[in-house]
């Protein structure tokens, strides 16, 4: 028997490139731990919500120096990573992936 956790988190990796003040490229990789949106709650939210807003529940591999050049942690960690254009569409692709790479049809 196939049992699935509906309210099931897991972690995919997330591919991101980056330019940093020279305008040189930068890529890196990181883990996001999402949770599974069902599609029932995903069409009860308001039309502005941020899909990460809803999904992304931590994230790790990522260091973002905060305002006093410590590392950032836990929430304020995930935050900066909502909050950077950059990292957030990578995050975001990355959770549309991880949705569909492995039940698409072979063909």
């Amino acid at each position: 028997m196939f049992k699935v956790n509906t309210q099931r988190t897991y972690q995919y990796p997330v591919n991101a490139t980056i330019y940093d003040e020279d305008g040189k490229e930068c890529t890196g990789k990181f883990k996001a731990r999402f949770k599974v949106l069902p599609h029932d709650e995903a069409k009860e939210l308001p039309e502005d919500t941020s899909l990460l807003e809803v999904v992304l529940t931590g994230v790790s591999e990522i260091e973002i120096p905060g305002p006093d050049g410590a590392p950032l942690a836990g929430e304020a960690l995930v935050e900066a990573v909502k909050n950077d254009p950059a990292l957030s569409t990578a995050t975001q692709a990355a959770y549309q992936e991880s949705i569909v790479k492995k039940n698409r049809p072979r063909s």
